[in-house]
Formats: C-alpha cells, structure tokens, sequence
C-alpha cells in the first residue's frame, strides 16, 4: 500500500508554513480552484463529488483536477 503526504502552504504576514496531511485530510479540506503544486506539474481542483456509499451510512469524496 502506497502512503502519500500533501501540504497545505498557509501564507500570512509575509511568512509561510506548511503542514503536512494524509489523502484523507487533504479531499476534506481541499476547494474547488485550489492549486496543487507537485514538483513536475500544476493542477488545479476543478470539481468535488460526495457519493454515499451503498449502506447510506458514510461518503466518499472524489477530487478531481487538470
């Protein structure tokens, strides 16, 4: 299993801080037009879908980005 980490960069009165997120984090806290900036390639979030699971009881989010 593959075990990825993403950063959120928050920039304020001239000073920027990242802090590192697991995947799940990272599809509950991301918007629609954020930026995601990997060291060979930019994307840009242009979509996020809620699908309920076939029990009802909890959700999936499905990111999606160019």
């Amino acid at each position: 299993m593959e075990i990825q980490s993403y950063g959120i960069n928050l920039q304020g009165e001239g000073t920027v801080s990242t802090t590192v997120i697991d995947w799940d984090e990272f599809r509950k806290s991301a918007k629609v037009g954020d930026t995601i900036r990997e060291p060979f390639r930019t994307l840009k979030i242009t979509d996020k879908v809620y699908e309920l699971t076939a029990s009802g009881q909890h959700f999936v989010v499905h990111i999606y980005a160019q």
